[in-house]
């Protein structure tokens, strides 16, 4: 008797109060070295996070972020088991893992040298120099300069390693995302060490959303032009809008026209009193 009265009980608490139905959980991954202002090492905190939490929150989703060394973390990519690289430069290789769509923030490269360098005014500039390079990222160079530098590859190469090494004369220069190079640079500024002007105009930021990812679902790009380049811009497939990846992509661009994007931009950039 006792039994049969508990059992009714719960079910009647269990019409009362309909469990709530579990929210989707997009992963994002990235290396373990941390990349600031986008992302610090131990917190997470940072413009991705503030980003894609947002974006996240407007179609009723959760993220998590998760922190796998760079090989580890692309074959996660690479299989499904994480959902999207928050900022994924475009290559050939990486195209048949990961569909390159527009997160809402811009990027364009810089270089820093030892302070005797001269200044670098073009490409032909660098011709026959040794570029420090992390190792697995792409080539920042454009043809045909990609193949008149010497590279110097380096695992887990972050800023501030990249500046120590430069300033030590292991390499002649370093490539690398603008707003990365000047953050560390306002804060550290380094001695005997050069910045030097871009050679590139602003573009946008992808990030790359993994084809294997259960969220992932795309449909034939009617603006793919197929005797141009692959390209981000140009490529034969897109998302679908109804899928929670075409979804996320529409809040990252709403949120880049409504100025959030470059609101929590400035937010991290902003430089700590003394």
């Amino acid at each position: 008797m006792r039994l049969a009265l508990c059992i009714l009980i719960v079910a009647i608490a269990a019409q009362a109060c309909p469990a709530r139905a579990q929210e989707p959980e997009l992963v994002m991954g990235y290396r373990t070295n941390e990349r600031r202002p986008y992302i610090e090492e131990d917190s997470d905190d940072g413009i991705y996070k503030t980003l894609y939490s947002r974006a996240c929150q407007r179609i009723g989703c959760a993220l998590k972020v998760v922190r796998l060394p760079k090989k580890r973390v692309l074959q996660a990519l690479a299989q499904g088991e994480v959902d999207f690289y928050p900022g994924y430069t475009y290559n050939a290789e990486r195209e048949a893992i990961a569909l390159f769509v527009p997160n809402g923030l811009r990027e364009r490269h810089i270089f820093i040298t030892r302070a005797k360098h001269p200044p670098i005014r073009g490409y032909a500039d660098l011709d026959n120099e040794v570029e420090l390079r992390s190792l697995g990222n792409p080539d920042l160079l454009p043809p045909p300069w990609q193949a008149r530098v010497k590279v110097l590859p380096v695992p887990e190469l972050d800023v501030e390693r990249a500046f120590r090494l430069i300033s030590a004369g292991k390499a002649d220069f370093y490539i690398y995302d603008e707003l990365t190079l000047r953050f560390y640079w306002e804060r550290l500024r380094p001695p005997g060490l050069t910045l030097h002007p871009s050679l590139e105009a602003w573009q946008p930021m992808q990030m790359g959303f993994s084809k294997h990812s259960r969220f992932y679902r795309a449909q034939p790009n009617p603006d793919y032009r197929a005797e141009l380049p692959l390209s981000p811009d140009n490529y034969p497939l897109r998302l679908d809008p109804a899928s929670l990846a075409g979804k996320l992509s529409a809040a990252l661009q709403a949120m880049k026209q409504s100025g959030e994007t470059e609101r929590i931009v400035e937010h991290f950039l902003q430089t700590p009193a003394p």
